[in-house]
Formats: C-alpha cells, sequence, structure tokens
C-alpha cells in the first residue's frame, strides 16, 4: 500500500507538473503546422550539410565555364552561334556521354545560326534548355523557347523553386504543361549518362509518379516534406543534396578548350556542361548548404551539375538522397524530447546547476543525434521544435511547479521536524520545569502541604494537555490544529487564525496573566502569499508558545501587545509585555532555548529573521518579520 500510495503521489504531482508542460509541446506542434518554424528548420538543414566532411570530386562531371576572361576575350557577347558550335565540335571529339548547354538560345546569334542548327539536330548527345514556368509575381520569371533545331527529347527546362528566403534547396524534376510531361535538363542528362551504363528511367511501381533509376527511387517533395509547411510542390520535386568540398567538380574555361590545355581523359565518357561563370552575367542562386568557406551565391551550372551529380551518385555509389519521417514519426519524436524536459525538470529542479548541465547535455544529444542521422543516412530530422520543447520544458514552468511541490515536501518535513521540537520545547518548558519547582521547593522545605497538592495537580494538568496535543496532532488531518481546547482551520485567513491562537491562549491559567490590566491587540492585513498549511501551522505554535511564555514568565506585568500585522511587503508578528524582563543569566532564559531554536527555525524556512529582545523600558519583546513577495514565482 506504500508503495501504491507513492505511485499515486507521483501521479498526482505529474498530472499539476505535466500540464504545462504538454501545453508547451502541442504549441510547438501547431506553430509548426502553421509554418511557424520553416525558416529555422531549412537554417538548421543548411547548417548540418556544410558541417559534413569534404566529398571527393566527382569526376563524370566537367564544367565548362565561359568566365569574365572568356567574356574580355570576345567579340561580341552573347556568344556567337559559331563559337558555340565550334566549342561543340571540340568537346565531341574526345567522346562525351553528354554535353548540355546551359546557355539561352531561342534566338540565332549570328555569325554561325546555320552550323549550330547543324550541330543541334545532327548530334544526339547535345541537350538544350528552355524555362517553362512564368509568374504574375515576378516579371523576372517568364517562359523562353528551346532553340527550334533542338528536338524536343533533347531539351530540358532549367526553372528552379526558390523558398521564401530566396535559397534554393529543391530540385525540379518534371512539371505537366498542357498536358505534355516535360523533364528538367538535369533528368535528361542523368538518363542519357545512367542508359549507357544500364540502367533506365521509370515509374515506381506503387506511385507512378515517382521516378526510379533502377531500384532507386528519387524520393518526391510533398507540401509539408520535413520542416516545410504548406510550400507549392507541384511538379515533381526532390531535395538537394549538394556535394560537400571547395571543388566537388572540375571547371574549364572557354579558353582552355580553345588552347587544347584540358585533358581528354577529363571528357571521354563524361557529362560536359556548358555555362556561364561570369558574375557581370549574374546567372547564379543562393543556395545555403554548399560551402563552409563562403556560403551564397553559385552559378547556375553548378547548380546543375549538383543537382546531376546527386542522382547518378544515389545510382552508382548508393550515395543517399535526402529523406525524412512520416508525419507520425516526427511528432513523435518531437513528443520524446518534450517529455525528456518535464522527466529532467521533474528530477533535477531541486539542483539548478545540475538541471542547467542536464539540458544542456539533453540538447547536444538531440543536435548530435540529427545530425548523425543526417551525416550517415541522409536523414533530416525535426531538430528545431525537439529543441524548443526541450528547453521551454527543462526551464520553464514546469520545472517551477515541479520545484513547488519539492520545496512544498520539503516544508513539510521541515514544518513536522519544527512540530517535533516544538513539543519537546513545550514538554520542557512546561511540565519539567513545574517538576524541577516542585522538587527544588520540596528540597528546601519550602512547600506547604496544599501548595504542593496545588503544584502537582498543575503538573498532571500539563502532562494531560501535552497528551492531548500529541494524540490531536497525531490524528489531524492536516487542515486543523488543536489549540488549547480549539479547534482551527488553517484554510481561513491568517488573520482570523493568529486571532484564534491568541484567543485560545489567552485565556488560559497562567500566572502572570493575572496581572495584565491590558491587552492591546492588532490583527490586520496579514498576506498569506507563499504560505502552506504547514507553515500556517508552525505560524501558530510560534504565536503560541511566544503567549506563553508571557503567562509563564512575564512577572508583573500589567500590558500585553500583540501585532500580527503586514506594513507593505512585510509581514510582523510581534508579542511584548512590560515584565520583570529577561536576565540573560536566569533559569528562565535556559527554559527559552528550545523555544528560540524552532523560532529561528521557522524564520529559516520562511527567508525572514526571528528576535527575541528586552523592551526599551522594561519587559520582553518576541519578533518574527518575513517578506511576503519573495517566492512568488515558485509559487505560481
Amino acid at each position: 500500500m506504500c508503495i501504491w500510495s507513492k505511485i499515486k503521489h507521483e501521479l498526482g504531482i505529474w498530472r499539476v507538473g505535466a500540464m504545462p508542460g504538454m501545453a508547451v509541446i502541442g504549441l510547438v506542434v501547431l506553430v509548426r503546422l502553421l509554418g511557424g518554424l520553416e525558416f529555422l528548420e531549412l537554417v538548421a538543414l543548411d547548417n548540418f550539410l556544410r558541417w559534413r566532411s569534404p566529398e571527393h570530386r566527382d569526376d563524370r562531371i566537367l564544367i565548362v565555364g565561359i568566365n569574365e576572361r572568356d567574356i574580355s576575350n570576345l567579340d561580341s557577347y552573347p556568344i556567337t552561334d559559331r563559337k558555340l558550335a565550334n566549342l561543340i565540335a571540340t568537346l565531341d571529339r574526345h567522346n562525351p556521354t553528354a554535353i548540355g548547354i546551359d546557355i539561352i538560345r531561342d534566338k540565332p546569334q549570328l555569325p554561325g545560326n546555320t552550323e549550330l542548327n547543324q550541330i543541334f539536330s545532327q548530334q544526339n548527345n547535345v541537350f538544350g534548355i528552355e524555362k517553362v514556368l512564368s509568374s504574375s509575381n515576378d516579371s523576372r520569371v517568364f517562359k523562353i523557347a528551346p532553340s527550334p533545331a533542338l528536338p524536343s527529347s533533347r531539351v530540358g527546362f532549367v526553372d528552379a523553386t526558390l523558398d521564401k528566403d530566396g535559397n534554393l534547396r529543391r530540385s525540379l524534376l518534371s512539371v505537366v504543361q498542357n498536358n505534355e510531361l516535360k523533364f528538367s535538363l538535369i533528368v535528361k542528362l542523368a538518363e542519357k549518362y545512367l542508359k549507357n551504363r544500364g540502367v533506365t528511367l521509370e515509374n515506381a511501381l506503387n506511385n507512378p509518379e515517382t521516378m526510379q533509376f533502377g531500384r532507386t527511387r528519387l524520393t518526391q517533395v510533398t507540401p509539408n516534406t520535413g520542416g516545410y509547411k504548406n510550400i507549392d510542390a507541384g511538379g515533381n520535386q526532390i531535395l538537394l543534396n549538394f556535394r560537400r568540398g571547395e571543388n566537388p567538380f572540375r571547371i574549364v574555361s572557354l579558353a582552355d578548350i580553345e588552347a587544347n590545355k584540358v585533358n581528354p581523359d577529363w571528357i571521354r565518357d563524361r557529362i560536359v556542361l556548358i555555362g556561364i561563370t561570369a558574375l557581370s552575367v549574374r546567372d547564379d542562386v543562393n543556395v545555403g548548404g554548399v560551402r563552409s568557406d563562403n556560403p551564397g551565391l553559385i552559378y547556375g551550372v553548378e547548380v546543375q551539375a549538383h543537382a546531376i551529380s546527386q542522382i547518378i551518385s544515389a545510382v552508382l555509389d548508393d550515395r543517399p538522397l535526402l529523406t525524412v519521417w512520416n508525419d507520425g514519426w516526427e511528432y513523435l519524436w518531437i513528443l520524446v524530447w518534450g517529455f525528456l524536459g518535464l522527466a529532467l525538470a521533474r528530477l533535477l529542479s531541486q539542483s539548478p546547476w545540475k538541471l542547467l548541465l542536464a539540458i544542456a547535455t539533453g540538447s547536444l544529444i538531440v543536435v548530435g543525434v540529427c545530425y548523425l542521422l543526417l551525416l550517415e543516412f541522409a536523414l533530416w530530422l525535426p531538430v528545431v521544435p525537439s529543441l524548443l520543447v526541450l528547453l521551454i520544458n527543462g526551464f520553464g514552468l514546469t520545472a517551477s511547479l515541479f520545484y513547488r511541490d519539492r520545496q512544498d515536501l520539503k516544508f513539510k518535513l521541515e514544518d513536522r521536524q519544527f512540530m517535533i521540537g516544538y513539543m519537546s520545547s513545550t514538554i520542557h518548558n512546561r511540565p519539567i520545569q513545574t517538576l524541577k519547582k516542585i522538587l527544588r521547593n520540596v528540597r528546601d522545605l519550602d512547600l506547604d502541604h496544599e501548595h504542593l497538592i496545588a503544584e502537582l495537580k498543575l503538573l498532571d494538568d500539563e502532562l494531560h494537555n501535552v497528551g492531548e496535543l500529541i494524540e490531536k496532532e497525531t490524528i489531524s488531518d492536516g487542515d486543523y490544529i488543536y489549540v488549547g481546547n480549539s479547534r482551527i482551520d488553517l484554510q481561513c485567513p491568517l488573520k482570523e487564525i493568529l486571532y484564534q491562537v491568541y484567543s485560545s491562549v489567552i485565556i488560559l491559567d497562567y500566572p502572570c496573566y493575572s496581572t495584565i490590566k491590558f491587552k492591546i491587540v492588532k490583527f490586520e492585513n496579514m498576506s498569506s502569499e507563499g504560505l502552506n498549511i504547514e507553515k500556517k501551522r508552525s505560524l501558530c505554535r510560534f504565536l503560541e508558545e511566544a503567549l506563553i511564555n508571557v503567562g509563564k514568565y512575564a512577572k508583573d506585568a500589567t500590558r500585553l501587545k500583540v501585532t500580527c500585522d503586514r506594513q507593505d511587503t512585510t509581514n510582523i508578528i510581534r508579542i511584548e509585555d512590560n515584565g520583570i524582563g529577561i536576565d540573560l543569566n536566569s533559569q528562565i532564559a535556559k527554559n527559552y532555548c528550545g523555544g528560540t531554536k524552532q523560532a529561528k527555525d521557522l524564520a529559516k524556512q520562511l527567508n525572514g529573521r526571528f528576535r527575541r529582545y528586552p523592551g526599551k523600558k522594561k519587559g520582553t519583546v518576541c519578533e518574527l518579520i518575513w517578506s511576503v513577495n519573495q517566492n512568488w514565482f515558485w509559487n505560481f
């Protein structure tokens, strides 16, 4: 039964403490579903891709880049059809598998148009480009026709799908326009290269819209793939898994080709891409996950190379394509890290430094696991929402609620210890002191028969009262306290509770009460902020003990002043009498020691201050002061 009670108690704590944590998880999931975390997740993906180790150069692709020096050496720009035809003819002499021309040729660039058209129509390894998409919102996005000399089977589009931040992270493979399926230059060149190696392009059996080279499926992007939310996933798109390294492909210039400075082995059986690599022409695009030393713009022809290399490397080298989990597994992953934050807050809320270390370690594990899975399996996991739920649940309101529960348990233990100490002090200060007095008088033969009987009756009453106190405290249901013959409800306002304590004690038959003529009491504005039931009980015992000390030791007192009030942000309990005062060397002062220790322990619990000192003229002042707003957060 004891174990079951502990389980029920722990479940009760989790039911209260975990509720805000579950709300945090739900809120993060909702924000993610609405796209609020998309930018951060994409930035995290970019960084993970940049942190990978450099890969070896893909020599299956050669880029012929027309750079600034080439343009300055040309008689005119754009490059003429004759110049382009000569370049293609030179390359073709070295037997490349395919030549992709990433240069617009919708209109003749004289001279040499007839020569170029002849090459376009007769050489079946030459591919050209077109643009098939247009936008009414962006005048820079418009359709461009291919060269009329190229058959449609050797034309691929080069349209790009940019994310909201202007970065390119997806590759568009195919679109349907006017009931016609069009393929990108990427697919055309990859298909040509792989077909020569016995691998053909097919549709996946279980999803005809998904492309498949041999056994390698090109994972299709959906509107909610990974960190994306409600994006335009029209056509057939895949995530770009850029090749890492400062020189992922060999790039030569037009001048190098014309001067025969290029090794023929760099061309033979390779894919050759011809494009512009001059900043003045502005054929570039923003990417985030390519280089760690210079993330940002790369040339359009390099983008084509990365996309082609990604496909042929996946087919021939088992280099993985970027993939994601389905939504159910992703949100389960987020939930697990959210619960870990709750668990750490529950276990370590009493030790902020340990909690900080644990959450920091957990955060490193989240990032490390997500990075390693991307590195080894190209699996993109939701790292940002996982970090958020871990951090917020580990350090936020949930931790404070668990902290409060632990503090309540701590205070209950401390207050029970206070109660044990209080009872010990009560037994010492009341019946034991009476017994000592009787023994002293008997020893000195200073006690007549009737007086002895009276003293013994007082001793019997005190022992009886202590026994009743212990019995009542033992069977108490926790919300009540017994003072004298009164049962006081601790759920009442603090000023009412303390007044009931005063009223129950002041009527008891203590010798020094008989001389008191004036009683000045003030019970107002007491704040219960930050006080649980156990602390209220301890305050009641403090006031009871202080009043009993007045009744027993304030000899010749004629005035008693009891103040239980709030002044600004401070609660004050003060008991003043005008008796003979305290002789620090007297037996009375020694009798105070037990109660003083208990009062100091209570003040420590409240982060307050206890004092007992002589009055200005005579008498004794007993005072307990504590702030009422010091722990407002933990008692929220």
